[in-house]
């Protein structure tokens, strides 16, 4: 099965931008790794991610998880997947600021399934109580500036109003110690307005955000 750039395949590089990896593992094997949360992304693993690996590489890659973690991973060898990836120039190894959307998915007009796979992985839908009102605000963060500067450049052109905003956080070790304090980038998109829009131009697929948007929908009359 030879890879193609397709809606499926940018979606998928969406999500590796976010929560995906390729490792050299022990005896340089090529390992694509996208992880997740065991407490709200087993049905984003199950419903969509899965079957979107399956249409990539016509396998069935079963979940693994990491219970002392509370996390699961889709962790597997396919060096056709790897190569394909990384040919975009998609890091191998620790990805640090070095993310960014190749030329090509615009030449193709596929950004935004891009951008619906990262905010699948990264993105997401908080809903703040106002008075008895709910009021949407629409995310995602990242270390890698210039990836998410491309972002918000790509949905300000779609008249989605999206703010950028730079940060600290805090870096732990795997013992969970402090090491330093690490920039972090973050998009925000504010209003039912800006909502409409954003799901008109780019959509959720994560289970979690579309039940958190019918849940809005739900308690709002518009």
């Amino acid at each position: 099965m030879s890879l193609k750039l397709t809606k499926n395949f940018a979606f998928f590089y969406g999500v590796m931008l976010g929560d995906g990896c390729l490792s050299l593992g022990c005896k340089r094997r090529k390992t694509v790794f996208v992880a997740g949360s065991m407490a709200d992304d087993i049905p984003f693993f199950e419903e969509v991610l899965i079957p979107c690996v399956k249409k990539l590489i016509d396998k069935d890659i079963p979940i693994r998880f990491r219970p002392s973690m509370g996390a699961i991973n889709l962790h597997f060898i396919k060096n056709s997947l790897f190569d394909f990836v990384s040919s975009f120039g998609f890091p191998i190894g620790k990805k640090g600021d070095k993310l960014f959307i190749p030329k090509v998915f615009y030449e193709k007009n596929l950004v935004k399934y891009v951008i619906s796979g990262f905010f699948a992985t990264d993105g997401s839908l908080v809903l703040t109580d106002n008075n008895g009102t709910l009021y949407p605000r629409v995310e995602a963060n990242g270390i890698a500036r210039r990836l998410i500067n491309e972002i918000g450049i790509f949905l300000n052109s779609r008249g989605i109003n999206c703010k950028f905003y730079k940060s600290k956080r805090r870096k732990f070790d795997g013992l969970g110690n402090p090491l330093m304090r690490q920039d972090q980038y973050r998009l925000q998109m504010n209003g039912k307005e800006n909502l409409k829009k954003f799901v008109k131009e780019i959509g959720f697929i994560n289970p979690k955000q579309i039940e958190k948007l019918g849940r809005y929908y739900g308690c709002t009359e518009n």
